[in-house]
């Protein structure tokens, strides 16, 4: 019984997982002209927290960033392109 409870509770936390990896977009955000580009900061932050990945720096003028991430961090991401867009 133990170990049926413990295959269970092992199958529904990799439900939980799968069900938030699908829940997250591959998107392309703009870097800015700054240096250093904060936007390039930022994506870095978060791929070492684990809330971005599969990283893509394209070498462009601004950098065009492609990365994976949940929406609500798309979002902010998106926010600070959009707001370093003046700079350009």
């Amino acid at each position: 019984m133990k170990k049926l409870l413990l295959l269970i509770s092992f199958l529904s936390a990799c439900g939980i997982m799968a069900s938030e990896e699908s829940e997250w977009q591959r998107i392309m955000v703009r870097g800015s002209l700054m240096t250093p580009d904060p936007v390039l900061l930022e994506v870095q932050r978060l791929e070492q927290l684990g809330q971005v990945k599969d990283v893509v720096i394209l070498e462009s003028y601004p950098l065009q960033i492609w990365l994976s991430a949940n929406p609500v961090t798309v979002k902010k991401l998106q926010s600070l392109s959009e707001k370093n867009r003046s700079t350009r």
